[in-house]
């Protein structure tokens, strides 16, 4: 139990196959406006999970899931079954991705996102053969490992679509994934300008365009990564405000709430009353 313990609980990537962690809750949760930087799937174990993109709602049992594409904000909200809630999620690797591009060039690829429902436990041990082959490459050969994510992502192809490997060309996607990949760094907007070939003033006029501001960008991918980590890992929350760039576990705390209306020691378990984002 202790090994199957350690699994679940931190976030395992294999390159050129993929990223898969296990997320373990005993609230129920909401969170409001949460991106996707990665196309990603997600299956339910237990609990209730609602996905809610403009007037779509996707509503999961344990057994099915959800295909979301990159880029895409939406309201989410999982709910426990006899206090626990508990889903998996696998990030596909570009390189698989492109791979399945090739191969069905006339199917659509997907925007927002689709409920995988009812497939039964032949797509469950897809799923899970693909998360082992993350988890244990030492067992399973890259070729292997590489089949496995292609046979997961066969069910998405089996409903008319793919996921989009491009990478994105929008200054505000382009901006979260520079931060994400360190959420740690001490980002200033001129650094991140001139890595891009742009002035710090047209940078910041480009974001201005899209509604979005570099310090907004910056609080929300931070915090989003925390909250992964809160879910995914037993990490304590002052290391996690660390690894998002935060010295002060107090001021990491209060700028998780104002983002998410609930602490961060909610997402493990401790009641919190929630609060209107603001």
């Amino acid at each position: 139990m202790k090994g199957e313990l350690k699994i679940q609980r931190m976030v395992w990537s294999r390159p050129d196959v993929g990223l898969t962690a296990s997320v373990l809750q005993l609230n129920d949760l909401l969170v409001h406006t949460f991106a996707t930087d990665h196309p990603s799937l997600i299956l339910l174990r237990r609990g209730r999970k609602t996905v809610k993109i403009g007037g779509k709602q996707i509503v999961l049992s344990p057994g099915d899931a959800v295909a979301v594409a990159q880029g895409v904000s939406c309201d989410v909200q999982n709910e426990t079954e006899r206090g626990q809630f508990e889903s998996t999620w696998i990030v596909c690797a570009n390189p698989i991705l492109s791979r399945l591009e090739r191969a069905f060039p006339d199917h659509k690829k997907l925007k927002d996102a689709v409920g995988l429902k009812g497939l039964g436990s032949e797509f469950v041990q897809s799923f899970e053969r693909a998360a082992q082959a993350i988890t244990t490459p030492d067992r399973i050969p890259d070729v292997v490992a590489e089949h496995r994510m292609l046979e997961l992502l066969a069910w998405l192809v089996h409903s008319g679509l793919i996921f989009d490997p491009e990478t994105p060309s929008d200054l505000q996607r382009k901006v979260r994934l520079m931060i994400g990949a360190a959420p740690e760094k001490p980002w200033i907007s001129k650094d991140l300008a001139q890595s891009l070939a742009l002035s710090e003033a047209t940078f910041r006029r480009r974001l201005a365009d899209q509604g979005q501001s570099f310090n907004d960008i910056l609080i929300d991918v931070r915090m989003t990564t925390a909250l992964t980590l809160l879910q995914v890992t037993d990490r304590p929350i002052s290391e996690i405000a660390y690894q998002v760039g935060y010295e002060s576990a107090s001021r990491f705390s209060v700028r998780f709430k104002k983002r998410f209306g609930f602490s961060p020691t909610a997402v493990r378990g401790v009641p919190s009353q929630r609060q209107s984002p603001s």
